[in-house]
């Protein structure tokens, strides 16, 4: 079958440098660089893998009001300051 492409003008000079390295035609090595990409693509495993993730309760600490964060990051950042200096 006969089709038009328009291909790079590195890739057009390094499938002609391969034609002449193998002594065949330019449509030859054309075809054979395409067959050889799609059989590498088919032989490659598509990585379609599944995640789930599981839910986690974000409830607060017993004595924490979540419309007081403020003082739950201050609470925490005392806990690590002073950590052993008591």
């Amino acid at each position: 079958m006969r089709t038009t492409l328009t291909l790079d003008d590195n890739l057009i000079l390094t499938l002609k440098k391969k034609a002449v390295e193998y002594n065949i035609p330019f449509k030859t090595i054309v075809n054979q660089t395409l067959q050889r990409g799609l059989e590498v693509m088919e032989a490659t495993p598509k990585l379609e893998k599944k995640y789930k993730t599981q839910g986690h309760s974000l409830k607060a600490k017993p004595g924490y009001d979540l419309n007081k964060l403020g003082q739950v990051a201050d609470e925490m950042e005392d806990e690590v300051r002073f950590k052993g200096k008591v």
